[in-house]
């Protein structure tokens, strides 16, 4: 059985505005499961729609067996959901927090307690659990969030946008604390990411979406080798010999591979036998960004992209 099938959603606002321009795809059980692409690409949609937040303009999703929007209740009972949005209450503290989503999804008495006690170890909160929310850091709040969404055990985990407005430390901490869950659980997760990093270490398949639209899916792998070969670059003085198909200009050379670490040393070697001095050498592997570029025709622009995001979770903290 598919986790997730998906076939030909549209969604359309305001009777012209469609956010979602008849997009098909499979997400295979037990897979982390990406949705790349920048703000207003129709990641989010996607997702409200999948986990029953939106109703479809037409077409088919249906999540491990249950189709919308008949199957609904039984959708929402086997999947967990963190939105981009601050989800946990910062007046509260990190324990308190899971026990009301405990109770929430009908878990009692010692059951409930067990199991949040359960998560907030698992997740490394457990020194925290007394702390009101508002002085944790972005990170801690995140992993609680994502706690909050398994208090339910749920078969299928989806999160929108998962390390958004968090530093490069914290971030990291976030793909940890995934990877560990999903080798754990063998649960499904789906990823909406603006981050070429993020989607690169976590995701098993990624689609790559623009303007609504799917424009490719395949492993990192193979997005990345369909944009072409790595590179090995030397900065030399000289005239270098020649490579099949290398580029010598101000002095760069640009030789491409497609194994740039075991040919480099036999590179540098040829070049430095003909004469010149190597100012330095660096390896440019194909990247998912270049991908992106390759498929969308653009790379997605952060500059201050996601800063009003970021305030709105510090403000709600303050708030609290």
């Amino acid at each position: 059985m598919k986790a997730i099938e998906i076939r030909d959603i549209v969604k359309v606002y305001n009777k012209s505005v469609k956010a979602v321009d008849g997009v098909s795809f499979d997400v295979d059980e037990g897979i982390v499961f990406g949705l790349l692409g920048p703000n207003g690409a129709g990641k989010t949609t996607i997702i409200k729609m999948i986990v029953t937040l939106l109703s479809m303009t037409q077409g088919h999703v249906s999540v491990l067996g249950h189709a919308r929007p008949k199957e609904d209740y039984f959708i929402r009972n086997c999947i967990g959901y963190v939105p981009q949005d601050v989800s946990s209450d910062a007046a509260l503290t990190g324990y308190e927090n899971l026990l009301i989503s405990a109770k929430l999804y009908g878990h009692r008495g010692r059951a409930a307690k067990e199991m949040c006690e359960a998560i907030l170890h698992q997740l490394g909160l457990w020194e925290a659990r007394d702390r009101i929310v508002k002085t944790y850091s972005g990170g801690m709040i995140r992993k609680l969030e994502i706690g909050q969404a398994m208090v339910h055990d749920p078969k299928v985990l989806i999160l929108d946008e998962p390390t958004i407005g968090l530093d490069p430390v914290a971030r990291k901490q976030v793909w940890a604390s995934i990877r560990e869950l999903k080798d754990r659980t063998k649960m499904t997760v789906i990823i909406t990411t603006h981050y070429m990093e993020e989607a690169d270490q976590l995701c098993d398949m990624i689609a790559i979406m623009s303007i609504g639209k799917i424009a490719v899916i395949g492993t990192p792998t193979e997005l990345k080798a369909s944009a072409g070969t790595g590179s090995i670059v030397l900065e030399i003085k000289g005239t270098p010999p020649e490579f099949p198909g290398a580029r010598f200009e101000n002095g760069v050379l640009t030789i491409p591979s497609d194994d740039c670490a075991r040919e480099l040393p036999s590179c540098v070697a040829k070049v430095a036998s003909s004469g010149c001095e190597i100012l330095s050498a660096r390896i440019k592997e194909v990247t998912l960004e270049d991908a992106f570029v390759k498929h969308v025709g653009t790379r997605i622009d952060e500059m201050d992209q996601w800063s009003s995001v970021r305030k709105t979770r510090k403000l709600a903290r303050r708030m609290a």
